[in-house]
């Protein structure tokens, strides 16, 4: 049927494409993503122009949602190859959180701030 191949192809599209909104990106960053996954909520955005105000279109426990922005510093986080056999411990939520170029980073037992 016409409706039913137009149907196919809208889910071809891009996000945008198919809702018939801007994915403009805002300044700054997600935060990080530590909740666990709720799979069955559906996503509340696809893209930061959906988003009032400074707030950007981000993944929370496995779905899109408008959350405060944070400023990212330069140079990206070490990779941490260790498991953790003790319980997770965050020492800081955001690079902010963080002294000098020192930036907020995920470690095998929670997030703390390490040289990028």
């Amino acid at each position: 049927t016409p409706n039913s191949d137009a149907i196919s192809r809208s889910a071809l599209l891009p996000p945008a494409a198919r809702c018939g909104c801007s994915l403009t990106e805002k300044w700054g960053s997600c935060p990080p993503d530590d909740e666990p996954c709720l799979l069955s909520v559906p996503d509340q955005c696809a893209g930061d122009s959906q988003c009032p105000s400074t707030k950007k279109c981000c993944y929370r426990a496995c779905f899109r949602q408008c959350v405060p922005r944070v400023s990212v510093k330069l140079g990206s986080c070490p990779e941490d190859r260790l498991h953790c056999l003790s319980p997770t411990r965050h020492m800081c939520s955001q690079d902010s959180d963080c002294m000098g170029r020192k930036r907020c980073c995920r470690g095998a037992c929670g997030r703390d701030c390490r040289d990028p």
